[in-house]
């Protein structure tokens, strides 16, 4: 194990970070995605610094596969998008690069400061940001060319003693961003670590600034709850926290509802995570479907004059119980048009045949029968 430090005010050397070698840390280098490898190479080939950051870091010593891949550089985004040609800036107010490779997408980040809080936009240095991350396991940077782990927080600490401990003080870490609030649940599930009890404490005493939440944040990370193969154990815990409602109020309400109700939405959950689980399919509008059935089940009872009226009452049921998350209209019309059934069509009422009126017989002195004066004789007469 080495130490990394860094002088300080008064000119001596302060302790900065523990650095993990191989050994002790135990990523294995040939998990690691050679294209993230060949981002960070060209990098330091260029004079900047690179490491692999968050979430992968973070299943690599779990043993997992990662996902998604997040870099972080000393490298500013117009730098880093001249580096890469199949790339470009995103974001308003934190921008960052995509840089694409083949498929996949790598995003690459620029090291920010905690000058201006933890939401801040302000570039930095590493040490900055790795305080400026939500939980410890977060917060280690891994360098896969020198195969060493850099730890400001303690973070590989926390996570063998399988604790998910926040970086940022508890009186402002869900303050800044109530969003924190459903990643620390979601971790605690997908990882089976525990959140200590003052956090625990300030979750749920936070939980109502949720509800003023982005709702395109919000969105997205539904959209990882669905994909996550944990689905039902983090919509329980989030339900258990309070915060189910200012994300999820169609599904939370329906947990409440009844016994009937809530063991319905709970079987929908179980087999959304069967099917991700068997089949690894990640269509937003086929998740979506295990969790609407009900919504859109209940929607075809009501009366409609022709299966396209009945369509549309469930595609509006369907957004009103997403509401207040906006998927994509595409992909909510998917999950409607997979579970939903057409009603029988009307039976048109019949019409009784109307009875044709006989004519009545030709009376004896009809002329039809007996002639009249206008018959001619017949020739030869």
């Amino acid at each position: 194990m080495l130490v990394r430090y860094q002088n300080g005010p008064d000119g001596k050397p302060v302790k900065k970070a523990i650095v993990y070698t191989e050994r002790e840390h135990g990523i294995d280098p040939d998990a690691v995605d050679p294209d993230a490898v060949r981002i960070i190479e060209r990098l330091r080939r260029s004079g900047h610094s690179a490491y692999i950051v968050g979430g992968a870091v973070r299943d690599l010593i779990l043993g997992r596969a990662p996902k998604d891949y997040d870099i972080v550089t000393d490298a500013e985004p117009p730098r880093i998008k001249k580096l890469f040609y199949r790339s470009r800036i995103i974001g308003k107010r934190f921008r960052l690069v995509h840089v694409y490779v083949g498929e996949r997408i790598y995003e690459v980040s620029t090291f920010r400061s905690i000058a201006n809080g933890t939401v801040g936009n302000t570039y930095g240095t590493i040490d900055d940001d790795a305080k400026r991350r939500d939980f410890s396991m977060n917060a280690l940077y891994f360098d896969p060319l020198d195969r060493k782990l850099v730890d400001y927080v303690g973070g590989l600490k926390d996570m063998r003693a399988k604790r998910i401990v926040p970086v940022i003080p508890l009186k402002t870490i869900f303050a800044e961003d109530p969003v924190r609030m459903i990643r620390a649940v979601k971790y605690a599930e997908a990882t089976g670590f525990t959140i200590p009890f003052l956090t625990r404490h300030a979750i749920k005493r936070h939980a109502p600034l949720l509800s003023g939440a982005s709702v395109s944040r919000l969105g997205e990370e539904a959209t990882k709850i669905l994909y996550s193969g944990n689905a039902r154990r983090i919509i329980d815990s989030l339900q258990r926290y309070g915060l189910l409602s200012a994300i999820m109020p169609g599904v939370g309400a329906r947990l409440l509802a009844g016994t009937a109700a809530a063991a319905s939405m709970r079987s929908s959950l179980d087999q959304l995570d069967s099917y991700v689980a068997d089949t690894g399919d990640k269509t937003l509008g086929a998740l979506l479907s295990f969790v609407l059935k009900d919504a859109v089940s209940a929607a075809q009872a009501i009366p409609a004059e022709d299966a396209q009226d009945a369509y549309r009452n469930a595609l509006e049921a369907a957004r009103e119980f997403l509401s207040p998350l906006t998927m994509p209209r595409i992909e909510v019309e998917a999950a409607v048009h997979a579970v939903f059934t057409a009603p029988e069509p009307k039976q048109k009422p019949k019409r009784p045949r109307r009875r044709r009126r006989r004519k009545s017989p030709t009376s004896p002195g009809d002329p039809a029968i007996h002639g009249g004066a206008e018959d001619k004789p017949r020739d030869g007469n």
